[in-house]
């Protein structure tokens, strides 16, 4: 009997450094699979009938903040060595969303650390085009998978000095500014700080609870030379992406989150801009300033607060 286990024992060790000959390295003590495996958790159906309440209101996340670092955070791909880590390469949400959801990019392990990346129409999510006067309208411009605007979805209005071509002096002409659409870097990106959020809250009589539904998301960002406000996806369209994207967890490694996780739980701190109202599209920054506006977004909150406390008995 000694003698099996010992040979088993001996057995398993040459496994081990047969496979880390060939380049399979473990980076860590275990394997991290679970968020590769992961399905999307299917949420309760809502019926009109049992909807006592409801207000749309539109939020801004502050990527930058604290709370919100793990939506922003790596700027810069993380990968991982090996066939036996099966875990994804780590990236923010920009990326997450506009590389693989938006331009359809897919990465996989070649060799220990090489990555090869490979686009194609048919890995492609829904995406609506941004008009900034109809922020309520979300929906209104879908953009077609094989439309080539969605490869420079994120530039903007900037300028470029070029030779003035009436320049008295050909050998040392005057510079003109001339405007031109430039594209956002990918080690720039970090300008998107900024998550708009539209989502519906709802007090179901069914399940006697106060709930919410994320509608839509659009990252926001200034350069030095203008605005850079691109898009808008439908989160249900992205949840199977991110069901199987992990982020990082400062306070225990062995428990990611997904950022699926961190919208359905609520893991993010944001302020409102917005509800629903008879304007349609109105902005709360449109008739209140400084810190008139933070309160009228902390009545909004307040008042849906409110309106579950009271519809119990006590």
């Amino acid at each position: 009997m000694k003698r099996l286990v010992s040979f088993s024992v001996l057995l398993a060790l040459m496994l081990t450094l047969a496979n880390t000959s060939f380049g399979q390295v473990l980076d860590g003590a275990f394997a991290r699979e679970t968020t590769v495996k992961r399905n999307v958790v299917p949420l309760p159906y809502i019926r009109e009938a049992d909807a006592m309440y409801s207000k749309k209101i539109l939020r801004i996340l502050e990527l930058k903040e604290k709370q919100n670092l793990p939506l922003y955070y790596p700027q810069t791909r993380m990968t991982y060595p090996g066939e036996l880590q099966p875990q994804r390469s780590r990236v923010n949400l920009l990326y997450l969303v506009y590389d693989i959801g938006i331009k359809g990019k897919t990465f996989y392990k070649a060799t220990g650390q090489e990555i090869e990346d490979n686009e194609s129409t048919d890995n492609r999510y829904p995406v609506f085009k941004l008009d900034a006067g109809d922020i309520t309208n979300w929906w209104r411009t879908p953009i077609e998978k094989d439309d080539p605007s969605r490869d420079s979805l994120l530039s903007y209005e900037g300028t470029i000095k070029i030779a003035d071509p009436y320049s008295d002096d050909p050998d040392n002409p005057d510079y003109i500014e001339v405007a031109q659409k430039m594209e956002l870097e990918e080690s720039d990106r970090g300008v998107m700080d900024e998550l708009w959020v539209w989502e519906e809250w709802f007090f179901d009589k069914q399940r006697s609870v106060m709930d919410v539904r994320i509608m839509a998301m659009s990252f926001d960002g200034y350069t030095s030379e203008g605005r850079v406000w691109p898009f808008w996806i439908a989160y249900n369209d992205y949840r199977p992406l991110f069901a199987t994207h992990e982020t990082f967890n400062s306070h225990n490694e062995a428990e990611h989150r997904t950022f699926d996780d961190i919208f359905l739980q609520r893991r993010f701190s944001s302020f409102i801009v917005a509800e629903t109202n008879n304007y349609d599209n109105r902005l709360i920054s449109d008739y209140l300033i400084g810190i008139e506006a933070i309160r009228e977004g902390e009545r909004i909150q307040n008042e849906m607060f409110l309106k579950e406390h009271d519809m119990w008995e006590y």
